[in-house]
């Protein structure tokens, strides 16, 4: 158990990123405002690293207890990435010099200074154990806050049907009151995430993203004049100098793998061969010549439906594998470059499957 008192006597300004992404100095932090505005319900921030969103969501959800007596949830996917939640207040508790903060246990807690009792406005859950905690009851959260929802590459694994049991944690939680917002944060690492796929998410230009008559609102979030300012430090000139890949994500918030290598339309000569189902959707594969095409647009035309969503096979499907021998003979196609897709989202969705 540790607990923080104000220290800093010079807060970092909140700011919402306009379209030219202004925002005041290097200390600003994410203002969740604006995105939640949009009455989402599932609020994904995607901002270049050191962005503020963190800091943002941690000081959201300590307003909300103080003024409001909400409770909030803060998740990650592992246990072992709950080790760091004993110094989750260690930045932010300066924000209210009247108050104290601690973790205690897996619980965050406030006091007012002078006062005896701690209150409980806080729970740190791992999404890997969520199941098991349907029992448990939350009545007065109304913020689920889940970081790094994006993994950084080699670090850790996502969870088998992660986004199955998001949705679930997110009903234990809300109890169908519609009272709770999940905010997910993560920096611009990889289109090639399970909640992209999902949902048809990519990043196509626009700032705000919507899916599922608003219930998921995305924000890329535009901060030039932040990348700017990074640029300007020896970090920043190091990264853009030594690391340009690097430097593309986690500065100027620019997905590495979002890119149209082997993205081109179908000729209007192609033949459709078959449906591929698979547990983010339906996709048609075509041929024409040498080369194979994906598409998310179906044919009319009926054709073989495969279905390789194999907790999921429905009237009319044949259920597929890796070890079958269309699945063989595409995976070919697609590790000699023979493919072609409509969207780096197709692509990466197959790639998905063919180099597992």
């Amino acid at each position: 158990t540790e607990q923080w008192a104000p220290t800093d006597p010079h807060p970092p300004q909140a700011f919402s990123p306009d379209a030219n992404g202004n925002s005041s100095d290097m200390s600003d932090y994410y203002d969740f405002g604006n995105l939640l505005s949009r009455n989402g319900v599932i609020n994904m921030v995607v901002g270049a690293r050191g962005v503020g969103k963190t800091y943002g969501a941690k000081l959201m959800v300590m307003k909300n207890a103080i003024e409001k007596g909400e409770d909030f949830v803060y998740l990650r996917r592992y246990k072992t990435e709950m080790r760091t939640t004993q110094t989750f207040f260690a930045d932010v508790a300066h924000e209210y010099p009247r108050h104290n903060f601690r973790v205690n246990g897996g619980e965050a807690q406030y006091k007012e200074k002078g006062a005896k009792k701690w209150v409980t406005f806080g729970y740190f859950v791992a999404l890997s154990t969520a199941q098991k905690m349907k029992s448990v009851s939350y009545p007065k959260v109304t913020r689920i806050i889940y970081d790094e929802f994006i993994i950084e590459k080699g670090y850790v694994r996502y969870l088998p049907a992660e986004v199955d049991a998001l949705l679930s944690f997110y009903s234990t939680v809300d109890r169908w009151q519609d009272r709770t917002r999940v905010l997910m944060l993560a920096n611009a690492v990889s289109i090639d995430n399970p909640y992209f796929i999902k949902w048809g998410i990519e990043p196509c230009g626009k700032e705000f993203v919507t899916r599922g008559d608003g219930f998921v609102v995305c924000q890329f979030v535009n901060s030039t004049n932040f990348s700017s300012r990074v640029r300007e430090t020896r970090f920043g000139r190091f990264l853009e100098s030594m690391d340009p890949v690097g430097a593309a994500y986690s500065i100027d918030n620019r997905f590495a793998d979002y890119t149209n290598v082997w993205v081109d339309d179908k000729p209007a000569g192609a033949t459709p061969v078959i449906i591929l189902r698979l547990p983010e959707g339906s996709l048609s594969i075509w041929t024409h010549k040498d080369l194979w095409y994906a598409q998310k647009r179906l044919p009319k035309t009926e054709l073989p439906r495969l279905a390789f969503d194999h907790n999921d096979l429905r009237e009319g499907e044949v259920q597929v594998s890796y070890s079958d021998k269309i699945m063989i003979m595409l995976r070919t196609q697609f590790r000699h470059g023979r493919m072609r897709f409509d969207s780096p989202q197709t692509r990466t969705l197959l790639k998905g499957i063919f180099l597992k």
